[in-house]
């Protein structure tokens, strides 16, 4: 059995794919494996992947019913390692070795957590506030709906039997609510030295195709009928204080 298993859903994106790729398949010092869930409306990416004829990597055509989330679960129920990532086509490791220190902050925590980078067209920036606040949202998941401290879901590493599934009646939130149902009473380990790279700007971004206050509004509906007065003073200060700003300065 292999330590990792690392899963990328992709869906037409074959040079940002390329990058996520390049940045597993240079991992040193521990066992994984790579899964391919690709939902792509062309064969540009499976042809791809068959002219690397690497046994690491095992690809899995999904048929998409518009919801992303629901290959991202595809993907989830291909793992096979003991150790889970799931990490989009945007993003990328950025040390050879991310993978070993996960697997060693792992051996006494049910969930370990990276930084992140992110670039935004060319341009390179740290998430410094999450240093401020990511111990408290690992202690108390339920601040994550008003501040991501996390990041993308590639920053997070966990134990396969624990692994959750993400909702895919969720659009704008759905990576926040699976971290809150990931992280709850979990023992989780912040991996020092480990870095995930995000790209955003990119015309595939999910986000730039969602009406987002539609989309939040929706998703709090769901999210506060599943999770009730746990997460929903955290919701109406988000969308007070973060979606209202974002909307006065034009931003979404």
């Amino acid at each position: 059995m292999k330590v990792f298993s690392i899963i990328i859903p992709t869906y037409n994106q074959l040079p940002l794919l390329k990058q996520a790729l390049d940045s597993v398949l240079h991992q040193q010092g521990v066992d994984f494996e790579i899964i391919i869930a690709d939902d792509s409306d062309n064969d540009e990416i499976a042809t791809y992947i068959d002219t690397l004829d690497n046994p690491t990597i095992r690809y899995f055509s999904h048929n998409s019913n518009g919801s992303a989330a629901d290959n991202w679960n595809y993907g989830l129920s291909k793992a096979k390692g003991n150790y889970v990532i799931l990490m989009h086509h945007d993003e990328a490791l950025t040390s050879s070795q991310h993978l070993s220190m996960m697997a060693e902050a792992l051996t006494k925590a049910d969930v370990a957590i990276a930084d992140v980078e992110v670039t935004d067209d060319g341009r390179k920036s740290s998430r410094w506030l999450s240093h401020f606040t990511k111990k408290w949202g690992i202690r108390h998941p339920e601040w994550l709906f008003l501040q991501n401290a996390i990041g993308p879901t590639a920053c997070i590493a966990f134990k396969r039997y624990q692994a959750e599934l993400f909702n895919p009646e969720l659009k704008w939130l759905v990576d926040i609510e699976w971290y809150y149902r990931l992280l709850k009473g979990k023992r989780v380990s912040i991996c020092k030295g480990c870095k995930v790279q995000s790209t955003h700007g990119h015309a595939g971004q999910i986000s730039k195709q969602l009406d987002i206050m539609q989309a939040f509004d929706q998703d709090r509906a769901i999210i506060t009928q599943i999770h009730g007065n746990d997460v929903r003073l955290m919701l109406w200060l988000y969308k007070l204080l973060v979606l209202r700003t974002k909307r006065l300065l034009r931003r979404i």
